[in-house]
């Protein structure tokens, strides 16, 4: 039996309770954006590869494909060249029950363990969300993933965090004391408790976040993965970058941003301590912010293989007028300028809705251009509108700002 995972307590779990939720109607939910992969070509391209075209012509690998991700993929990006692994006979089953459905022929899924795959360098991207924090060598796991991706490739990679998860292992060892299965009662046990949970219990922060966010807790498979799971384990900032230093590939970018650098410290008016607030280093900066907000639940990130990537963008002094500024995939604007009130009006996703001073919102619409371009067309703009002129360096200054909230990538071309 292969060391990456204990097939007698993750693959049975994963095979009686399949994660996430089968999607019979995957196209209807694509079409219809009801399922949204945020590791998709689509969203991540800019913030994983700054340096290349867009294209989706490319040979992706999906180290833990669950139920849905390989087929969501597969139908999404047509001309790619996707390869699924799972250990679960379940969610490999229904993956190809959508490939017979739905006519694939872009996707190949097998069951195997991660730790099998070949250190063939192959992969153009290499997608693994929510997987390796169960492997029983989480850090052989992300090794072996990291090796079968090509040397100027990229991954998406989820794993657990535990600022947020501290209550949740709290109630696993609740549940483990008293003996729950994964079964009905266990189920029906665990609801009752989680609704008899005092106000005050450290789970109650996931708990609202999970159900104002995620679908995970209204399912007996999410509940079953979040307080019964055979085998997790979560990392704080340090530990994370541990794994990652002796993985063989450089840390680049988080998913978003704005979860680990708030807007809420500013010691201008006591010099010494914003000193030393701006001279915390990356990893630093993440952990003191959740430690003041401890938010994040889960860690997803890109790795390069290229230390030249690394830690990208988070200098300001890397822009230049010839890099592009581009909205984040996922942003959509909500409400428009209104002079009148002096309001940029806002942008957003799903229930988050983002305010915009006038100016953001000029540099807004203008984005998805090289710096220089977005220089000269906000500022055309502003003059029509009498408002000031933005000089190149507060155009870099609140370029750089919107990308450490998250909203917008950068990129070579």
């Amino acid at each position: 039996m292969p060391d990456g995972i204990n097939k007698d307590i993750i693959e049975e779990q994963y095979v009686n309770h399949p994660y996430p939720e089968p999607i019979d109607d995957l196209l209807m939910h694509i079409n219809k954006s009801l399922y949204v992969e945020y590791a998709g070509i689509d969203v991540v391209w800019h913030k994983l590869f700054p340096d290349k075209e867009y294209n989706e012509n490319i040979d992706i690998l999906i180290a833990g494909c669950g139920t849905n991700q390989a087929p969501y993929h597969a139908l999404k990006f047509p001309n790619s060249n996707i390869y699924a692994i799972d250990v679960s006979d379940t969610s490999i089953n229904h993956a190809k029950k959508m490939i017979e459905k739905y006519n694939i022929k872009n996707l190949e899924i097998e069951k195997k363990d991660i730790i099998d795959l070949k250190d063939d360098q192959k992969f153009d991207y290499t997608i693994s969300t929510g997987v390796i924090h169960h492997t029983e060598n989480p850090q052989l796991s992300l090794n072996k993933i990291v090796d079968a991706t090509k040397a100027d490739g990229g991954l998406f990679i989820m794993v657990y965090a535990n600022y947020l998860r501290h209550g949740v292992y709290y109630l696993q060892d609740f549940f483990r004391y008293l003996g729950i299965k994964q079964n009905k009662l266990g189920l029906d046990v665990i609801r009752d408790i989680m609704n008899a949970l005092p106000k005050d219990h450290y789970a109650q922060n996931y708990i609202k976040i999970a159900n104002n966010n995620s679908r995970d807790l209204s399912f007996d498979a999410g509940i079953i993965d979040t307080f019964l799971n055979a085998r997790d384990v979560s990392y704080d900032i340090f530990s994370l970058k541990e794994l990652i230093d002796k993985s063989g590939a450089f840390f680049q970018c988080w998913m978003d941003n704005s979860v680990f650098w708030r807007d809420f410290l500013n010691f201008n008016k006591i010099p010494e301590l914003q000193q030393n607030l701006d001279a915390l280093d990356p990893w630093e900066r993440a952990d003191l912010t959740q430690k003041f907000q401890p938010n994040a639940g889960k860690f997803s990130f890109t790795l390069r293989k290229n230390k030249k990537f690394e830690h990208m963008w988070f200098d300001k002094k890397m822009l230049n007028s010839d890099i592009y500024a581009y909205k984040h995939k996922m942003y959509k604007d909500i409400k428009p300028i209104n002079e009148i009130e002096n309001s940029g009006g806002s942008v957003g996703f799903h229930d988050l809705e983002v305010k915009l001073s006038i100016k953001e919102r000029v540099l807004w619409n203008n984005l998805d251009n090289k710096i220089s371009k977005i220089l000269k067309l906000s500022n055309d703009q502003l003059r029509k509108m009498d408002y000031e002129n933005f000089n190149k360096t507060e155009l870099t200054e609140t370029l750089h700002s919107l990308w450490l909230r998250g909203r917008i990538d950068f990129a070579y071309c």
